[in-house]
């Protein structure tokens, strides 16, 4: 059966449904399509934090836009996001400290609520931190975490209250040009003809614009979260998120007391050369990672030390080759965008990328992100993002 749609989102995760939901709300008509269920790939697997401690200004100016977004995001969408504003602290080392102070002072030249503090600061917020090798801080106020499966879903369902279709356990098989100027989506439960195709398939996002007939500079990777539990009252939900550069290690709370992290100098290697299988990737982490981890935190808070793991898992994602988002149209190929290479860390960006598409069908520009920084074109034009700091996937 052939059916037809005003614009076709390939992807359930936290992009697509934030993109349905405000394509919708702009009055179009709109059919998702997720392969499994909503947020149950990347999204899933997020560890939901929300920061804009990033050292490339159009980064920080799309993730200032999302922060400010997200306080208001339940009430917006009706549904629980379990948004916190917890702060974040980094720590980097003294090779490090020179760039911090600049990426502070870009910060609060866009609006970004942070400071520069003292590693010894840092014990105001979480006690009995330990500093060594440690040469500065910063603190950002605004920052929070939320829950990213409620997110995603949150979105998805104000999209369908507002007329968009919402189709899971639907796989999409082949992408059939129309002409010049529509596509036929070719799925397991039928086709839809559309004008537009936006691609947010996250780990499949390479798969999906290779039937358009394009090669997209996204691979599969893993996102690898650990909870332990070190039955501490001094940790609780709105202790800060801290990122600890030295050691590429990050750790926030939850609303059970637990630290959930991530990050540290394994994983982060992997990053650079992922050999992944979106389709058969291990549901939890391996016990090298977990190790390193628990060892990273016990090293810093040392209350922690003999912390029990609660839960581990993980989830496939989309990285481009400079680990941010690729997003907006692909010159020379009419009816396609896509919101792809989320590369782990673009969850916190998820309502502005869902306004920006919206804007971008609607009138042909974003006013919240940079296109042309974020475009595909940025490969081939020799500008990729580059993060100042020594861990340069932070951006």
């Amino acid at each position: 059966m052939l059916r037809e749609s005003e614009i076709v989102i390939i992807g359930g995760g936290v992009h697509g449904t934030s993109a349905a939901y405000h394509l919708a709300k702009a009055s179009k008509q709109v059919v998702l399509l997720e392969r499994r269920s909503i947020a149950s790939a990347a999204s899933g697997a997020s560890g939901g934090i929300i920061r804009c401690h990033y050292s490339n200004e159009s980064m920080v100016r799309l993730a200032h836009r999302a922060a400010q977004r997200w306080p208001e995001l339940e009430s917006e969408l009706g549904q629980p996001v379990d948004y916190v504003r917890n702060g974040l602290i980094v720590a980097v080392a003294a090779e490090d400290a020179g760039t911090m102070q600049e990426i502070v002072r870009m910060h609060q030249r866009v609006g970004v609520e942070t400071e520069v503090i003292p590693p010894e600061a840092i014990r105001r917020w979480i006690p009995e931190f330990h500093i060594d090798g440690i040469a500065l801080a910063t603190y950002e106020a605004e920052a929070g975490y939320a829950d990213p499966y409620s997110a995603a879903v949150a979105f998805a369902r104000k999209a369908r209250e507002l007329g968009a279709e919402i189709s899971t356990d639907t796989k999409v098989t082949a992408i059939e040009a129309e002409g010049t100027t529509s596509w036929k989506v070719v799925t397991d439960k039928g086709t839809i003809r559309t004008p537009l195709v936006i691609n947010c398939a996250g780990a499949w996002a390479g798969e999906i614009a290779r039937m358009i007939g394009i090669e997209i500079p996204v691979t599969p990777g893993l996102l690898q979260m650990v909870a332990f539990d070190p039955k501490y009252p001094g940790w609780h939900r709105y202790s800060p998120t801290w990122l600890d550069m030295t050691t590429m290690t990050y750790c926030r709370p939850d609303s059970a007391g637990l630290m959930l992290a991530g990050g540290g100098l394994s994983e982060n290697a992997a990053m650079e050369n992922p050999e992944v299988d979106p389709d058969n990737y291990p549901a939890r982490p391996p016990v090298v990672f977990e190790a390193e981890i628990y060892e990273n935190l016990a090293r810093r808070c040392p209350w922690a030390q003999g912390m029990s793991r609660v839960r581990s898992w993980a989830g496939p994602d989309g990285n481009s080759p400079d680990f941010h988002l690729i997003f907006g149209p692909v010159p020379g190929v009419r009816g396609y965008l896509h919101i792809v290479g989320g590369s782990g860390n673009s969850f916190k960006l998820c309502p502005a990328t869902g306004e920006a598409i919206a804007e971008y069908v609607t009138t042909g520009r974003c006013t919240y992100l940079d296109l042309n920084s974020f475009s595909i074109t940025r490969f081939q034009e020799g500008r990729p993002f580059r993060g100042k700091y020594r861990m340069h996937i932070i951006g």
